[in-house]
């Protein structure tokens, strides 16, 4: 019978994923305890992190101590998978944040430049702040789908402001002024397309990812 790795291996699926020599690596010691009939198993990863199994054995005539040893080791690996499925997935899904964020980055920009407005950099040389805000943006609409533009500029200002920024007529970021802190009613309509802009983008996104 053949195993899930190498079912996975022979249908050639090639997305990041968990495996079992990874799972293995992460492990850099076990201990087992055993009480009666009850044993433990505490796998120390890598990190320092403790993680346990444990076997019961209902019969005591039937008790193994190499078997018990065995399944507790193996209650205690799916802990890992566990944690481990959990890493990578949040790895993809920030990855997937941070692309979002730079196609959001590229469309305003590309409007800004329909406007007349050049002082938008390429993604790979924006200010830190800028890509901070982006990547916070989409996750903004990521968690909350049904947001309007008008909820995607009141969490841009409130980032804004608890960075210490507060309205100026012009756009500083030393002195941290900025001419769109204000109510989104009350802004240019080609300020508040910026918005529409951005959250159309991110939906747009979603709906291609499936």
């Amino acid at each position: 019978m053949s195993t899930i790795e190498e079912d996975i291996q022979a249908k050639g699926l090639t997305a990041p994923r968990i495996t079992p020599v990874h799972i293995e690596s992460r492990i850099a010691a076990v201990s087992y305890h055993q009480h009666d009939q009850l044993t433990i198993c505490i796998i120390e990863l890598v990190n320092g992190y403790n993680v346990t199994g444990t076997s019961a054995c209902a019969s005591p005539e039937n008790f193994d101590q190499g078997i018990g040893q065995k399944i507790a080791r193996a209650n205690a690996v799916e802990e890992i998978w566990a944690l481990e499925g959990y890493i990578l997935k949040q790895a993809l899904y920030q990855g997937t944040i941070e692309q979002m964020a730079k196609m959001c980055h590229d469309v305003n920009r590309a409007y800004c430049q329909a406007l007349g407005d050049y002082s938008q950099v390429p993604w790979e040389i924006a200010d830190a702040h800028l890509k901070l805000s982006a990547t916070n943006g989409v996750m903004f609409h990521v968690e909350n789908p049904n947001a309007t533009p008008s909820a995607s500029h009141e969490n841009w200002a409130t980032e804004k402001y608890a960075a210490g920024w507060v309205y100026g007529k012009v756009k500083d970021a030393t002195i941290k002024t900025h001419p769109c802190l204000m109510a989104f009613d009350a802004l240019p309509v080609e300020q508040q397309a910026k918005d529409f802009l951005f959250r159309q983008t991110v939906h747009s996104l979603m709906e291609m990812q499936g």
